[in-house]
């Protein structure tokens, strides 16, 4: 049954709405209608294309579990048993989805309508909260574990956003993240500035167009990219070569998560990538210490909140 209302402040005196289950608690900048400045225009972009995008992808399936696993390492999914977890960015919930079969108190969080989607995946033992990440309503120092996979690397700020959210991690703690990498092939450093100046034109065009575009662009990717990887990896001889190939990440999933990806990669209005060394000074500046970072298409960084 959805829950309808509102929510009073009792520090502020404010009262803010509570819509089909979900605490709307943007700041006024942010919200539908309010002016602001560059930050608020780019966030509100950001929120509305992931909207669009997880109202058609968000579909719960089989092979999250095994993608949150490998998001979260060096954590298992056992690790999770127990903890206050938060979930800054959660899109279609499919993370807190995860976080919350494997025994954890989760707190899912999203800046746009994607938290409508998250709702209606997740079970009611999952509090879903709309709001930013550079302002979140909770007590600092609140959870085990602030996880933000695939969010950060969207915002004006990144750097500023990660300094934000490890206050809420409680001493000793973890902030766990994952971010686009720069790649260090130089043929892979080619597509990826031909990608960009794509971008440029995509990221200008309405959804429901570049939607539409994925596709065939996802179709061409599949057979010139993702099934010689297959093919070449099941031999010795050929593995180096298959290593070379990019997009070697969807050999092991279905064709909807590419066309999903490339919506992703093309409609966001800003992404950012880092080297390694960056992604762990990054971990460092926003005063978590015992810092590692591990590939998986991409950086998962984790450290641990000071005590």
């Amino acid at each position: 049954m959805e829950v309808n209302g509102e929510i009073a402040c009792t520090d502020c005196s404010r009262r803010f709405p509570l819509a089909g289950g979900t605490p709307r608690l943007l700041p006024d900048q942010l919200r539908e209608g309010r002016a602001g400045g560059v930050d608020a225009v780019v966030k509100r972009r950001t929120a509305d294309s992931f909207a669009y995008e997880w109202k058609r992808f968000g579909v719960m399936a089989p092979e999250w579990e095994r993608n949150f696993a490998d998001y979260l390492r060096p954590h298992d999914l056992g690790w999770l048993r127990g903890k206050a977890v938060l979930d800054v960015g959660t899109g279609s919930g499919r993370h807190s989805l995860q976080a919350a079969r494997a025994g954890a108190s989760v707190v899912a969080v999203d800046i746009g309508e994607s938290i409508d989607v998250a709702r209606a995946n997740l079970p009611p033992e999952v509090l879903t909260v709309q709001a930013d990440a550079e302002s979140l309503p909770f007590e600092p120092g609140s959870f085990d574990l602030v996880m933000s996979i695939g969010v950060l690397h969207h915002l004006p700020d990144p750097e500023r956003a990660l300094r934000e959210v490890a206050r809420f991690a409680r001493p000793g703690g973890h902030v766990h993240v994952y971010l686009y990498w720069q790649p260090e092939r130089r043929s892979h450093q080619v597509v990826l500035r031909g990608v960009s100046a794509i971008r440029r034109l995509t990221t200008r065009l309405p959804h429901r167009l570049l939607h539409a575009l994925c596709y065939p662009l996802s179709a061409v990717l599949l057979v010139t990219l993702v099934f010689p990887y297959r093919l070449l990896r099941k031999h010795a001889a050929t593995r180096r070569l298959a290593d070379v190939l990019p997009l070697k990440t969807y050999a092991d999933y279905p064709f909807r998560v590419l066309v999903n990806d490339q919506f992703d990669r093309f409609s966001a209005p800003l992404e950012r990538r880092y080297t390694r060394n960056e992604v762990a000074e990054m971990m460092r500046h926003a005063g978590l210490g015992e810092v590692t970072v591990v590939p998986n298409a991409g950086w998962v960084a984790d450290g641990v909140a000071p005590g």
